[in-house]
This record gives structure tokens, sequence and C-alpha cells, in this order.
């Protein structure tokens, strides 16, 4: 009983542990700003980036705009490597790409398509997303150049009484 236990429990909890599980992954698509289609072992699997938000899809056009940014970046076909870092309500696998070696989150961030928000994750706090933002915001790049400014994505989800972040 006590290896059934052991076993149960480093099931559950090995694929979280140190944000280490790293996996190469294959794009099929871009669903949008955050969130992107891969080929994990055979298998297509959403995954949604972590501890970033991009704006809402009645955010237009900076929606658009973050998409396109994705869309700058990696490509359908492109190999990448998944750092898991969790897995959603949503069935999506949530953590980091790397795509040529580059944290893709933090070019998102730094052009300012997208927001550091770790209301999602909560386990963020090893990243430097939030200071890549304030130098986006400080530039004026991307959505930070809106005006008035651009309302954050997770205040528009809770006004519209939630949804898929």
């Amino acid at each position: 009983m006590k290896y059934v236990l052991v076993a149960l429990m480093a099931t559950i909890l090995g694929p979280m542990a140190g944000h280490t599980q790293q996996r190469p992954v294959k794009v099929l698509s871009i669903t949008n700003g955050q969130q992107l289609l891969v080929e994990v072992e055979e298998h297509g699997r959403a995954v949604r980036l972590a501890c970033l938000q991009a704006p809402r899809f009645r955010q237009e056009p900076w929606a658009e705009f973050a998409q396109s940014v994705l869309e700058s970046h990696v490509k359908r076909g492109d190999q990448a490597i998944f750092e898991l870092r969790s897995r959603d309500v949503y069935g999506r696998l949530v953590g980091r790409l790397f795509v040529n070696g580059k944290d893709l989150g933090a070019q998102l961030v730094r052009q300012g398509s997208v927001m550091a928000w770790d209301g999602f994750v909560g386990r963020c706090d090893d990243l430097d997303y939030s200071e890549l933002e304030e130098m986006a915001q400080d530039a004026g790049v991307g959505l930070w150049s809106a005006s008035p400014p651009l309302e954050r994505p997770w205040d528009v989800m809770e006004a519209a009484g939630g949804g898929e972040p």
C-alpha cells in the first residue's frame, strides 16, 4: 500500500516539480494570441502560454495584433520545446514554449502584444515577465500605445462573467 501511495503521488506531483518537464513539440496551429495546438508524442494538444494574457477577442484590434505577433514568431510545422507548468480545467497544457531556444512568452510580453499575468497559473515569480512588461509599457510599444489605455483582459473576463482565460 505504501508503494502504491508513493507511485500515485509521483504521478500527480511529478510533472509539476521544478518546472523542468520539457518535451519536443511540433506546432500544428495558432488559436489566438496565447494559445496554440501542438503535436506532442503524436497527439494534438492545446497549449496555453503561462504567465501572460492576450487581449480578449472583443478587444480589437489588439486581440488580432496579439495573434499576428505570435504568428510572426512561430509557424505551422515549427519544432519547439514545451515546458509544462500546469494543466487547466479546460484540458489545456499550460507552460512555456521555446522556439529556437528563446522563450516565446517573454518575446510576446517584450513586444507589448500580451500582458504579464500570474492569475491563471500563480507560479510565475521565477520569470521576468513583469519587468519586460514595464519596459514595453515605458516604451509605449504594442498594446501599451492604445489610447485610451486598454482595459486589462482579466477585468474584461470578470465583467463578462468569466470565460476561458
